[in-house]
């Protein structure tokens, strides 16, 4: 039996949900850094577009390279963002950033939810704490 993943959740303090787009990409740059490869899970094509591009132009002094899923992948590629029942096979980690948990995460080692901090959406991270609590996988919080 494979081991269960480890889950961290990081609670924003403050902003919007669009802030958790940006925490994402500091922490791709974290994940590559460990020469881990990233899956970005997001609820619908716009927001997977919406966090292509900014990757793109989040911090000019880095280069993080990533695609969305469906395009030309090139073997190179450590990030990739995905939405609905798109993944990616393989990966190290998987960056939620879906209001659910999809079917596909045990396939990852390591899962990260970001919690923005408007009342919905940690409703919302409420719920999938409790799932993965309830399933018995390691979990860790941590104040962003």
């Amino acid at each position: 039996m494979s081991k269960m993943p480890k889950v961290n959740f990081y609670l924003l303090k403050h902003g919007q949900s669009s802030e958790q787009y940006t925490f994402a990409c500091r922490l791709c740059e974290k994940i590559l850094s460990q020469k881990l490869k990233a899956y970005i899970h997001t609820d619908t094509q716009e927001q997977a577009q919406y966090l292509d591009d900014l990757l793109w132009s989040y911090r000019p002094e880095s280069f993080l390279p990533h695609c969305v899923i469906g395009t030309d992948l090139d073997e190179d590629v450590s990030i990739i963002i995905g939405y609905a029942d798109k993944y990616q096979k393989k990966f190290d980690v998987l960056i939620n950033l879906s209001q659910d948990i999809p079917d596909f995460h045990t396939s990852f080692s390591r899962i990260v939810e970001i919690i923005p901090a408007d009342e919905e959406a940690k409703a919302l991270g409420r719920v999938r704490w409790k799932h993965y609590k309830d399933a018995s996988y390691e979990l860790e919080t941590h104040d962003a």
